[in-house]
């Protein structure tokens, strides 16, 4: 909180000096040099305006300076761009706002809850430096170099050789007129993209009019979607009605529906954006049998496989599936006769799944816990893919139960947390899933793990003095557990007022619980889950690229631990409402 206040204090050491002054106080030193070059400083200091100001870095990636002033009157209409008579504060931007610049022409200004980013042209305004008031206006720091549209979105494309068999086939489809309406977002296939496509799909798209109206359409999203909106396993409403498409944004770039690729990203136009992407997106309803194949050779090419041991017994699946150190651990713990002489579903773990929890030595080394681990793995009958509902408990050979979740934002389908990677491989005696992690069987419910865990004494007492141990025995739950150190941290104060308050620790200890079974495979980049509380407060999570997981500002030091109704996260910071966390001083 010091350094915010210490930011907000040298941006307001300024207050009275004009635009210019402001410019050179907030890292715009080349807007300046850039503005004079051009002759426009003059401009600048006679009149009111709002700039969107790059910062040095920004006009840095856009070129060197001999280079940007190699054509002062480009320059020139790339600055004005930058200028708006309006005035304009951050947090009074309304979604989809559009004003006139100097330059003549609009600047459209959007607004993304779920990061509070707001951005002009794609470029987003700064954090911290922002509503920096002048004598004479306003400046808003921004970080890229807005560079004005050529024209709308049918210009855009009709000026790309590597679009014109996108641009033929809006035509064919007497839609062309579609890609002026504003605002949009076109997810842009190649014309290697269509190549991509087999040619009984291509068939099908120049015979059937409305399936490739349908197929464009869902190209199609009505409202402005730069890449600083977009975040990991987010899905957007495209113009096929209720049709969506999911997006996956990492460090190594945005894919759209899982396989195409964003190969250029907001490219802007007068009437929205353009992702240029390397792949056609095919509509969910249109996934019948000639679009299926690809996608499922692709993503399942164990279709072959299961194919020549479709009639083999189950041993003989794991076999040819390459499940070698399963079977070797059924065998030695005297299980095999067993799973050929009846009829089963095995959740069968990878070689290198079973390398993750020891080696052989140690896994052979007592063959009673083994056996345990392994009927764990196996439930009686054939239970299909299709058989999986979100939440179904199923009774195992150990007499434990296993809780299938399904994820809907990427299609994940886990078992007590475990992805499942290859389903329904047949067999003449049950099925195979096979699954990227050993489970383990729970020790018993979610009070039983928190008591069991010395860790985690101060949070039981904490439930115990709110009389929430019954809650916590409810079923398909997940909670956060802070440790013993995370409680410690509150300090003396802050736990004394918990001690003294039974609605507020109630409170407080509800919002650590999520009303389903969240396991890890399910949670997602700046995904908010609701909890238990009265007043349904979120809680938000952050995915990063090692894998951890960040719950609000505390971190997942153990995640996945497994009850008999649902899963535990271990978290280094108690979590605190957002009503509470200025009262109580910190951020977590």
């Amino acid at each position: 909180m010091f350094r915010y206040c210490c930011i907000f204090l040298a941006v307001h050491c300024v207050l009275g000096g004009n635009l210019i002054e402001v410019l050179k106080f907030n890292d715009a030193s080349r807007l300046i040099q850039y503005a004079t070059a051009c002759g426009l400083a003059d401009t600048i200091l006679g009149g009111t305006y709002t700039i969107f100001a790059p910062t040095n870095a920004a006009f840095d990636a856009l070129g060197t300076e001999q280079e940007l002033l190699s054509d002062k009157t480009v320059l020139t209409a790339i600055l004005l761009y930058h200028l708006t008579n309006k005035v304009i504060r951050k947090y009074d931007v309304q979604d989809e706002q559009t004003v006139e610049s100097v330059a003549g022409m609009k600047l459209r200004l959007n607004k993304y809850s779920h990061n509070n980013a707001v951005t002009v042209e794609g470029a987003k305004i700064s954090k911290f430096f922002y509503d920096l008031d002048a004598s004479n206006g306003i400046v808003q720091v921004i970080d890229k170099v807005m560079i004005p549209p050529t024209g709308g979105i049918t210009d855009l494309v009709s000026g790309n050789k590597d679009l014109s068999t996108l641009l033929s086939l809006f035509q064919k489809a007497s839609i062309a007129g579609l890609i002026q309406s504003d605002p949009l977002t076109l997810f842009a296939p190649t014309n290697a993209a269509f190549s991509r496509l087999s040619a009984n799909i291509t068939s099908r798209l120049n015979s059937d009019n409305q399936l490739l109206i349908d197929v464009l359409e869902y190209h199609l999203v009505a409202h402005t979607e730069y890449s600083s909106g977009f975040y990991n396993r987010c899905s957007r409403i495209t113009l096929l009605r209720s049709e969506y498409i999911t997006l996956n944004v990492s460090d190594t770039g945005i894919v759209v529906n899982s396989n195409a690729n964003v190969t250029k990203k907001d490219i802007p136009a007068t009437n929205g954006i353009v992702h240029v992407i390397d792949h056609v997106l095919i509509p969910r309803k249109h996934r019948t049998t000639y679009f299926k194949l690809t996608k499922m050779l692709k993503y399942f090419g164990l279709l072959f496989v299961v194919g020549s041991v479709c009639c083999g017994n189950l041993v003989e699946v794991l076999q040819a599936d390459g499940e070698s150190k399963l079977i070797k651990y059924v065998t030695a713990a005297g299980l095999a006769p067993a799973i050929l002489g009846g009829t089963y579903t095995i959740f069968a773990p990878t070689d290198a799944a079973f390398d993750a929890i020891g080696t052989e030595a140690e896994l052979l080394k007592d063959t009673t816990a083994l056996a345990t681990i392994l009927k764990y793995h196996v439930v009686k009958g054939t239970i299909p893919s299709s058989a999986a509902k979100n939440e179904l408990q199923l009774e195992t050979l150990a007499g434990a139960k296993i809780r299938f979740n399904i994820y809907s934002h990427n299609n994940a389908v886990t078992v007590e947390g475990s992805k499942i990677t290859k389903f329904d491989l047949s067999a003449s005696n049950g099925v195979v899933h096979v699954i990227n992690k050993v489970m383990m069987p729970p020790t018993g419910d979610i009070v039983d793990l928190v008591l069991g865990n010395n860790d985690l004494s101060t949070l039981l007492t904490q439930v115990q003095n709110a009389g929430l141990v019954n809650a916590l025995k409810g079923d398909a739950l997940t909670v956060f557990a802070p440790t013993n150190a995370a409680f410690a941290s509150l300090g003396p104060s802050l736990l004394a007022k918990l001690a003294s308050n039974k609605d507020l620790l109630t409170e407080i200890l509800e919002y650590h619980v999520v009303p389903h079974t969240e396991y890890s495979e399910g949670l997602y980049n700046r995904e908010t889950l609701r909890t238990i509380d009265r007043h349904h407060d979120r809680i938000r999570i952050h995915t990063r690229s090692d894998g951890s997981v960040v719950v609000n500002s505390s971190k997942v030091t153990k995640a996945d631990i497994s009850a008999t109704n649902g899963v535990v996260h271990v978290i280094d910071h108690v979590l605190i409402p957002f009503r509470y966390r200025l009262q109580f001083g910190f951020g977590k």
